[in-house]
């Protein structure tokens, strides 16, 4: 063993007995890697060569005096750094260096509160002169490790300083080439992480700094494949930030072959590649690795069914021009990419499938359900798909069960879509109105055994529809008339009742009091002259007289509504019931009247300014039509017995309905044995539903009039 062998040994021996056992084990990776290679290593050096320049200096002069055995020249002991040389430190003053010498504790062994070492303060501020002088006097520092497991390198790197990088890539440039290829993986900083996985590239690309990747990447291309604690690599973030030209340049600097990808982490590239909607990145990704295609992302999504899910209609498009394969492929969850996108509403993206592969219609999940199944289930694109589907297999996919033997008919009903309902019933001519599902229910028969007895608004709208078709397919006036849509609301309970009640009232009072007194200030005004003193100066106009009849009923309609809401004060469930179902039609009534009296009173007036009377007209027709549309229904919901021949009013109201988002109405009251898995979805908890309160109150596999 020659002087610098044992110079070596005598410095590790002096390391083990003074520095902890958790700092032994850091530091014995590097040594046991370099020491076997350092006589040859101390062979090969002999007079460095001019060459590599770092600023002003270069590597050789800085170097002149430099030994490997002073990577290991460490006393073992750390000293809490003075908050002196912290200061000139992170100033760049260069004088510090002279004070450092002259010290007797040697500057390595320097840390501060945070744990830093002079070259992490002097590398984190950007110094990159001093990060020089520091590393030539100490080269110990450039492999030393912070609080958070951070080389020089990763704080620089972290805080996107170009020169303070370039020049520590430089000086391991340089002492790396003069040393084995054993040697060099045990100096190698560009793969050493900190606590959070991260290495000097990951933290460059977080910062963005195009200059510090350039150079991190130059120096050891394979760091943009080595993923972090949460499996992220630079290439990942590089694609997640939608960088093309990055993501090209680590791609074709990398040393993997297109089909050897040595990518740690999550290898769902073409995944990320979608989301950042990015359509040149995939070309760039598939084009170097076209097996990335075929990866799943963490919850089991093909590449097509994520950007189905998504709706990036380029992406998905891009992935189908290449294979058409993808579209055939399900999810680790049963769907298949077409299911996602009809579930999203993405219709672009349905129809981008269709296009190219019209048989996928057919393709069904694990529950036995097509395209039309689950639209109808999540009450999102019926419209489109029936109007695509109209004149192909629209029979075969509306008849289709799944395996609990729900036709898309039932499914919307279960989760109370009621345009949904009326859109399949509507294109498909009534179709499976009778058909049974495996607990003999009918998709009225769903409505029926779970209609709550109080006002739900989507489970009445979605009676109603039904009842309406139901009727109508009898194609019978007579039924029309005879058969009701609507069934028995209760009126709120507790205070909910009360404020509602009191909420009517000071309606119908302000629309008696505005009335009333518009009675008697009616338009053009009086008469002041004999033989017509006192009459109305109009009284020969058939408008006005038009405006009195509106506003008489607006008022005694007003004054029945309050007459009728007095007896719902008395707390009795039947007498507000009652109160109710008089006093809504009344109060709508006299709702209506008000803009019908006042459309004749300003017409009266106004007759012969013709723009003013047009403007009028149309005014007055739309808010006659939003009032009928918006309050009508309200209204007429709430009393029973409405017959079916009104259910045409009810057409255009339900079209206006937006099911798209609406959870359903009401929870199921299902057994203590069937709550665990009606938790995991709103579907399974209908389906529970259904099967207990059929037990209970349905036994018929038909519902007949």
């Amino acid at each position: 063993m020659d002087s610098s062998e044992a110079d070596l040994d005598r410095v590790e021996a002096q390391r083990s007995t003074d520095v902890s056992r958790g700092q032994r084990k850091r530091r014995y990776f590097l040594v046991s890697l370099i020491k076997r290679g350092i006589s040859r290593i101390f062979r090969s050096l002999g007079p460095l060569q001019d060459g590599v320049q770092l600023g002003s200096y270069s590597v050789s002069r800085l170097f002149s005096d430099f030994r490997l055995s002073d990577f290991f020249a460490f006393s073992g002991v750390y000293v809490p750094m003075s908050p002196e040389i912290l200061s000139a430190v992170s100033e760049g003053d260069a004088e510090c260096i002279g004070i450092l010498r002259s010290k007797v504790t040697p500057a390595e062994c320097l840390k501060s509160d945070q744990g830093d070492s002079i070259l992490h303060l002097a590398a984190g501020c950007g110094h990159v002169e001093l990060v020089k002088i520091i590393a030539s006097a100490w080269p110990f520092l450039l492999m030393e490790r912070d609080s958070k497991y951070q080389l020089p390198l990763h704080v620089a790197a972290r805080a996107g300083h170009v020169s303070v990088v370039l020049a520590l890539v430089q000086i391991v440039t340089f002492v790396s080439d003069k040393m084995s290829r054993e040697g060099m993986e045990g100096l190698n900083p560009y793969v050493l992480k900190n606590n959070d996985g991260d290495t000097a590239l990951h933290l460059a690309m977080k910062c963005r700094s195009a200059q510090c990747i350039l150079s991190l990447v130059h120096a050891y291309p394979q760091a943009c494949f080595l993923a972090n604690n949460k499996g992220v690599s630079p290439l990942f973030i590089a694609i997640q930030e939608g960088l093309t030209a990055m993501v090209k340049y680590l791609l074709e600097n990398s040393d993997n072959d297109g089909t050897d990808l040595q990518l740690e982490g999550r290898k769902d590239l073409v995944h990320v590649a979608l989301k950042a909607r990015n359509t040149d990145i995939i070309d760039v990704i598939l084009k170097k690795y076209p097996s990335l295609e075929n990866e799943r992302d963490e919850e089991g999504m093909t590449c097509l069914s994520f950007g189905a899910s998504i709706g990036f209609y380029k992406g998905v498009c891009n992935l189908l021009d290449r294979s058409t394969r993808g579209v055939y492929e399900c999810n680790d969850d049963g769907s298949f990419p077409i299911h996602i996108a009809v579930q999203k509403c993405h219709m672009g993206v349905v129809f981008a499938i269709l296009i190219r592969c019209p048989n996928s219609k057919h393709l069904l999940n694990r529950k036995g359900q097509n395209i039309l199944h689950i639209a109808s289930r999540s009450g999102k694109a019926a419209f489109f798909l029936s109007v695509l589907l109209e004149r192909t297999s629209k029979v075969q996919l509306m008849e289709k069960q799944d395996i609990d033997g729900n036709t898309p008919l039932h499914l919307a009903t279960i989760s109370w879509r009621p345009r949904t309902i009326y859109l399949l019933l509507f294109h498909y001519k009534g179709k499976c109105m009778n058909t049974v599902n495996n607990d003999g229910l009918t998709s009225l028969g769903i409505v029926e055994s779970n209609l709550q007895p109080n006002y739900i608004f989507m489970e009445r709208v979605t009676l109603m529809v039904l009842l309406y078709f139901y009727t109508s397919a009898r194609q019978s006036t007579w039924l029309m008339f005879k058969k009701k849509i609507t069934r028995r609301t209760d009126p709120p309970a507790g205070d909910k009742n009360k404020d509602y009640v009191n909420t009517l009232l000071v309606v119908a009072a302000l629309v008696a009091t505005v009335t009333f007194a518009a009675g008697f200030t009616i338009p053009g005004g009086f008469n002041s002259s004999e033989p017509n003193q006192g009459l109305p100066t109009l009284a020969g106009d058939r408008k006005l007289t038009y405006f009195m009849v509106f506003d008489i009923l607006a008022m005694q309609s007003s004054i029945v509504t309050i007459a009728t809401l007095i007896w719902a004060q008395l707390g009795d469930p039947a007498l507000v019931h009652t109160s109710l179902n008089v006093a809504l039609p009344s109060l709508f009534f006299a709702l209506l009247c008000m803009p019908a009296a006042f459309y004749f009173g300003v017409f009266v007036v106004f007759a012969r300014v013709k723009g003013l009377v047009i403007f009028l007209d149309v005014a007055s027709a739309v808010f006659i039509f939003l009032m009928l549309f918006l309050l009508g229904p309200h209204v007429l919901l709430r009393i029973p017995g409405i017959p079916a021949a009104f259910g045409a009013y009810f057409v255009l109201f339900v079209l206006l309905v937006d099911d798209d988002h609406h959870e359903q109405a009401s929870p199921a009251k299902i057994s203590s044995e069937e709550a665990s898995a009606a938790k995991s979805s709103s579907e399974e908890a209908s389906a529970a539903k259904i099967s207990v309160t059929t037990k209970k109150v349905l036994t018929r596999k038909s519902v007949s009039f």
